[in-house]
């Protein structure tokens, strides 16, 4: 893949993204396994693909990132041609294979470093990873799209503004807060999606109460503190693997985040273990 010839897989992959039902010819061009039940699953409650989701604590869909990308946007396009959602995904890989067809490469440049850059090799290769199979291969395409931009636009010297700017990590004393950093990727570093709640669920034999993602993650750690926590490790582990001899600034930004959540669940988990152990 080049940046010059990238434009028909940027519009495949935000059809696929954005539609239930997309066409035969664009599963083809892509080589998926579609089902409607794996769309949802990935896109409705494992990741959404909205940058707010991956750079908010919470995690919220709006918030700071939106009003940046609706600023960001309104240099490039008229009021009326503004989306509702800035931050989606499938608009940011059309707007992106529009301007890659107009040869525009410094507003492409522009949308992608500070659209796309602070999320989007993250969030491939959680697809690649817990996307329904058939779908994996959405998360390795929209990485080999961030590593062809990486190659071949010229290289940034600072950090992008939404990651310049990110919300700092919330403290972890209280409930609440702990929950709220471990849920929120911006604040570790972490992707936890439901799927991996229900993996860790079934591989560790607990009793997780049927909810949303933050119901059934506390009533994990209300149930299994010690063996949840272990868990948790275990996938901030694997996680930190997706950053290992990578250089770019943005993967670094991660990488540390993820790092300290490390050290986090490490000592939560020997907390959990004394406060287990008779005396």
């Amino acid at each position: 893949m080049t940046l010059r010839r990238s434009g028909e897989i940027l519009e495949a992959l935000a059809e696929v993204i954005e539609n239930p039902d997309p066409h035969p010819a664009i599963l083809e061009i892509l080589d998926l396994e579609w089902t409607r039940d794996g769309f949802t699953e990935l896109f409705d409650f494992d990741l959404p693909p909205f940058a707010s989701y991956y750079l908010t604590i919470g995690p919220v869909l709006g918030g700071a990132p939106v009003d940046f990308l609706r600023g960001l946007l309104a240099a490039y396009l008229r009021p009326e041609l503004q989306p509702a959602q800035p931050d989606s995904l499938a608009f940011l890989l059309r707007l992106l294979a529009l301007l890659v067809h107009e040869e525009s490469w410094e507003r492409a440049n522009a949308i992608f470093y500070e659209a796309m850059g602070p999320w989007l090799s993250t969030y491939a290769r959680a697809a690649a990873t817990f996307a329904p199979p058939g779908l994996r291969r959405i998360g390795s395409l929209l990485g080999e799209v961030h590593q062809t931009w990486q190659e071949e636009a010229p290289p940034a010297s600072a950090l992008p503004y939404l990651l310049r700017h990110a919300p700092p990590p919330p403290a972890t004393d209280e409930r609440k807060d702990l929950v709220d950093f471990l849920l929120s990727p911006v604040a570790s570093g972490l992707i936890l999606p439901r799927s991996q709640l229900i993996r860790i669920t079934h591989q560790r034999e607990l009793g997780m109460r049927p909810g949303g993602r933050r119901f059934s993650f506390e009533s994990l750690l209300d149930a299994s503190p010690e063996t949840t926590l272990a868990a948790v490790l275990e996938t901030v582990e694997a996680q930190l693997l997706w950053y290992r001899h990578r250089s770019s600034p943005i993967d670094q930004w991660w990488g540390e985040r993820l790092t300290q959540t490390h050290v986090v669940v490490n000592a939560l988990l020997k907390q959990a273990v004394d406060a287990g152990t008779p005396h």
